[in-house]
């Protein structure tokens, strides 16, 4: 088995799932992966002078690959990299000459194009899909992939945004009355572009909880080809905060995956991602990250794909694995922690059994407090008042806990779903509350 990157330079080869087949989260029988394959990092959410990042589309897919990370997905605002005279002039979308020094001085090989407005400012042109893959893309080392995020508003001032991943086709924007009017129509576009059951392509619904509360979780229970969301963007973080008996990302993913799994339906997986604007701190030490770990025979494009489509990956904000794994004969799932010093872990398998309690507990009118950015300022928004359902305690409920880096755990006949949860607390960190701590999700699995 080949080791990929030294061990803290952030994945190398793992032992796989255990022989015979394995039962995805659909519910449908697949192969194991053969002996041959791989762990594979990833980011799929950053943004570029195409749209509102502060990087060079080359710029911003160098500085992850110098981190490591073995595939990185382009996707700008409703924008692609195909046109080739793109350009950006000084002292637009946030361009500096003192920007374009750091850029060439950290990598030389990668020349910067410029012209001279008519204005007299300096302009560079920003180079597409083609020529970045050309420079950076190198078997078994990296890979670049196309995409971009719809991202559109709503007259009520709900934001649905969504990931479409390997496409190179830009869509247009068409403001909806409400969130939900919105994500039907990006799935129009994804029907339209990519298909619904393309395994070659992802789509992503994007930070649920961004701007505040924004996407229902009933929105997804009603729609099960949607196969993937954010269950942690590290730019996306909500505008405000609110009360905890509100829903958070994961007990949004129990909610759908609950009601999805009673009717029968495709489970919901769950992505990591940094969502990237901007790139300083990959100069010097970047912090809080978010990515997914992909098992896969080799690093394309379409193996990385058909790979996330089995559930054959993980989403993290820090820690790694060693492997996990899924005995579809016994009903057991198992995870092996990757452990960094200093660091405690604790595992849990969250899942919801049958029979739980389906009625919304109370629906609350909420209206958000805080201050708003001058940026959504801009945009005439306003703060914005939700109505959110509470929803029991037997969804998403902690069925097994322990403490260390190994630990298993055998689905009981009345599981609808399990999946894992691990923890990670410095020694010298206070806090135990689990969205202050770097997490790893594993994706569901049940029993056929």
């Amino acid at each position: 088995m080949r080791v990929l990157t030294k061990r803290r330079d952030f994945l190398k080869s793992s032992a796989l799932f255990a022989a015979g087949a394995l039962v995805c989260a659909s519910g449908v029988e697949t192969h194991a992966q053969e002996a041959s394959s791989n762990w594979y990092r990833g980011n799929l959410h950053m943004h570029t002078f195409r749209s509102d990042g502060t990087a060079f589309p080359d710029e911003a897919a160098a500085l992850y690959k110098r981190l490591g990370y073995h595939f990185v997905a382009l996707t700008d605002h409703n924008a692609t990299h195909e046109n080739p005279d793109r350009w950006v002039a000084y002292g637009k979308k946030n361009l500096t000459p003192e920007h374009v020094v750091r850029f060439r001085e950290n990598f030389p090989n990668m020349p910067i194009e410029t012209r001279l407005e008519a204005d007299g400012a300096t302009a560079c042109r920003l180079k597409t899909f083609d020529e970045i893959s050309a420079l950076l893309n190198e078997p078994e080392r990296f890979l670049l992939i196309s995409g971009n995020e719809v991202s559109s508003g709503s007259k009520n001032g709900e934001e649905l945004h969504a990931n479409f991943i390997n496409t190179r086709r830009e869509n247009k924007v068409r403001p909806t009355e409400t969130g939900k009017e919105n994500l039907l129509w990006t799935l129009e576009l994804r029907d339209e572009y990519i298909g619904a059951e393309n395994p070659d392509t992802l789509y992503i619904v994007n930070h649920p909880l961004w701007r505040f509360y924004d996407v229902d979780p009933r929105s997804l229970v009603e729609q099960p080809t949607i196969r993937f969301f954010e269950v942690a963007n590290i730019g996306g973080k909500p505008l405000f905060s609110a009360p905890d008996e509100f829903w958070t990302h994961d007990k949004f993913w129990d909610i759908v995956n609950a009601f999805r799994a009673e009717k029968g339906d495709p489970l919901l997986f769950g992505v990591a991602t940094d969502d990237t604007h901007g790139y300083d701190s990959f100069y010097s030490k970047p912090t809080s990250l978010g990515f997914v770990v992909v098992r896969a025979p080799q690093l394309s494009t379409r193996e990385i794909m058909h790979a996330m489509h089995r559930g054959d990956f993980y989403a993290s904000t820090g820690s790694l694995l060693k492997d996990v794994w899924w005995e579809p004969s016994v009903g057991k799932l198992s995870i092996s922690v990757d452990p960094e010093p200093g660091c405690e872990y604790t595992i849990q398998f969250i899942g919801t059994k049958k029979g739980f309690d389906h009625t919304i507990e109370r629906e609350i009118e909420y209206t958000a407090s805080g201050t708003i950015p001058e940026w959504a300022i801009r945009q005439n928004y306003r703060l914005p008042t939700r109505k959110i359902a509470v929803y029991s305690d037997d969804i998403g409920r902690v069925l097994h806990e322990e403490r260390g880096l190994n630990a298993e755990y055998v689905l009981q006949p009345e599981d609808l779903y399990v999946r894992a949860r691990i923890l990670m607390r410095k020694s010298a960190q206070a806090s135990t509350a689990p969205s202050t701590l770097p997490t790893v999700w594993t994706q569901p699995v049940r029993v056929a």
